[in-house]
């Protein structure tokens, strides 16, 4: 079905603006995929922030060009389709990625990130890379770990002052107690008559 020049119009100024927005476009070869699983890979993606978009390649590139970027042929070979991510950089090469591990038709091309052209390669390697919650994550853990030690240290240099007093006021006999216990008395006492 032929697309009118309209509509070609309408997509291409949809794509100027999503190339502008995203953070990372990935590309990938999408032919043979049902609409089942074209439909869920969209819902998977959408959720963590990422859109894909099917449209004619002279599109993309027509798109791309308009925000300063020329798209090699190699990235943009047979059926292709570009995912937008908006939220995290890695988001789009790991769904993909994934999606490619279900559904075998689907393959992992090149992509843009920051304005650079990156290859296959490049790709997978981003693909690799632990997301942004992920990483949030292990940060968070590895502040915990030297906080609950200084915790625990605190805690257990207090106990063990404890400890100490309790066992030096176990070790003073009876009789130098009591001498403490009222000269503390009567200072008390003093205090309270000047007052």
């Amino acid at each position: 079905m032929a697309v009118s020049r309209k509509k070609k119009e309408e997509i291409l100024a949809e794509l100027v603006e999503l190339f502008k927005d995203a953070k990372s476009v990935t590309f990938g070869q999408y032919a043979g995929m049902s609409v089942s699983e074209i439909s869920d890979m969209r819902n998977e993606m959408r959720s963590q922030g990422v859109k894909f978009k099917v449209a004619k390649r002279s599109l993309f590139k027509l798109a791309a060009k308009e925000n300063g970027i020329e798209l090699p042929d190699e990235i943009m070979e047979g059926t292709v389709g570009a995912a937008f991510s908006f939220e995290d950089v890695v988001s789009g090469p790991k769904l993909l990625k994934a999606s490619s591990k279900k559904v075998p038709v689907v393959k992992l091309m090149g992509g843009v990130m920051e304005g650079k052209i990156l290859s296959i390669i490049e790709m997978k390697e981003l693909a690799e890379l632990p997301s942004k919650e992920e990483l949030l994550a292990k940060f968070m853990s590895m502040m915990q770990g030297p906080l609950r030690g200084f915790q625990g240290m605190l805690n257990g240099g207090l106990s063990s002052f404890a400890r100490a007093l309790e066992a030096y006021a176990e070790q003073m006999p009876d009789n130098e107690a009591n001498q403490a216990e009222k000269a503390t008395a009567a200072e008390d006492k003093t205090s309270a008559e000047n007052a």
